[in-house]
């Protein structure tokens, strides 16, 4: 038997988004982290430079990268004819736009109505960590004294 589950695998829900909560423990790109640079992070390709295999490269490809202002030398690496850009340790890499630190601000404690069909955070209300945590026992013990009465 063949079973194609969705990603991800969720079994259908036997209620309303309304009879759900959801709680979250969040730390936002955008209020918890901040840009790095590769040296920050000891990124390793600009520790230890970084290569591409010519053939791997399309045109377009080809171009971005021989024309990004970034030092590197056209080499044969291996001995059955491949040639390779190999760009040299110490300048930021390719992807240096999406590093980022952490700010080390306190997590968002987060608790909503509904379940992944409509919950957002925008709409759940920020609870310290000990009412979140007292909310979902409550919630927990509600939803155990239910399934308990059958």
């Amino acid at each position: 038997m063949t079973f194609n589950a969705p990603s991800p695998f969720r079994l259908p829900p036997k209620m309303g988004t309304r009879s759900y909560k959801t709680y979250q423990i969040a730390s936002p790109i955008n209020t918890h982290f901040r840009p790095a640079t590769c040296a920050e992070i000891e990124c390793e390709a600009y520790t230890n430079g970084w290569t591409f295999r010519e053939a791997d490269l399309d045109e377009k490809l080809r171009y971005i990268v021989t024309h990004a202002g970034k030092r590197y030398e056209r080499k044969r690496l291996t001995d059955n004819g491949d040639w390779y850009l190999v760009f040299a340790p110490g300048q930021p890499c390719f992807g240096a736009s999406n590093h980022v630190v952490t700010l080390e601000r306190p997590e968002l404690y987060l608790v909503g109505r509904g379940d992944w069909r409509s919950y957002s955070p925008r709409d759940a209300k920020q609870l310290r960590p000990e009412d979140w945590l007292d909310d979902c026992r409550n919630h927990q013990d509600k939803l155990a004294t239910v399934f308990n009465q059958g």
